[in-house]
């Protein structure tokens, strides 16, 4: 059975569909791998802070539970 996704996980994705914006935008607003901030965001890799950190200011998420 797979991993489950975060809350915060939940929140960037659902912040995605109301933002309009793609994973591939996503990733080149923060400057990071389209694969990269997929895997963090389904909980599929543990980044460091700062990366979660820019994914959550680019969405607009609150930083909460990521893991």
């Amino acid at each position: 059975m797979g991993k489950t996704i975060s809350p915060w996980g939940r929140q960037c994705k659902a912040q995605m569909i109301v933002l309009g914006i793609s994973l591939k935008d996503l990733a080149k607003s923060v400057g990071l791998s389209p694969n990269y901030v997929s895997a963090i965001i389904n909980g599929r890799m543990v980044a460091p802070e700062e990366n979660i950190q820019k994914i959550s200011d680019a969405l607009q998420v609150e930083l909460t539970s990521v893991q």
